[in-house]
């Protein structure tokens, strides 16, 4: 499926979930089409006032909000994509320095696994940036994540994520 006809699809599904699925259902659509499971799908929000992109997918365990400061936190891949407004590959994930939310947080303690390689885009509505999506390949060694992701697959993902903000309103 090419990514226009996928952009409708994905529309189509998540306005037809109920609203309390909607962001699974996203999950779910975006995983099928990058061939990753549902927990390798991250999704932030960004507050109204733009300083904090909170993470709302997939479910944490955490009592209260995950949320990351962006411009504070250098380390931080979802802070460098809220900063720059531009989408980035990183094929060798687990060796640079992050937060550790997916191989740490998770409701299910069995999707807790190293990220090994991710991509990450925002998505903007009238200049203002509103959700960061992330896509990545865990498993518990750079040699079992399965292939590389492509520039390609990048390009593709920065054009869904211009979808994210009229779908999740």
């Amino acid at each position: 499926m090419n990514v226009e006809t996928f952009c409708s699809h994905l529309e189509h599904a998540v306005a037809a979930a109920w609203p309390e699925q909607r962001l699974e259902t996203l999950a779910g659509e975006l995983a099928l089409f990058f061939r990753v499971d549902p927990h390798e799908v991250g999704l932030f929000r960004l507050e109204t006032d733009g300083r904090m992109a909170v993470f709302v997918w997939p479910p944490h365990r955490m009592d209260t909000a995950i949320k990351i400061p962006v411009s504070s936190f250098t380390t931080s891949l979802i802070s460098a994509t809220a900063r720059e407004r531009k989408g980035s590959i990183d094929n060798a994930f687990a060796g640079t320095k992050h937060l550790h939310m997916f191989e740490h947080a998770l409701l299910d303690r069995e999707h807790c696994i190293p990220l090994q390689k991710v991509m990450t885009a925002p998505a903007v509505k009238k200049d203002k940036l509103v959700w960061i999506v992330q896509i990545s390949r865990k498993a518990k060694s750079l040699a079992e994540a399965g292939p590389d992701f492509t520039s390609l697959e990048l390009k593709q993902l920065e054009q869904i994520a211009q979808t994210l903000p009229d779908l999740l309103l």
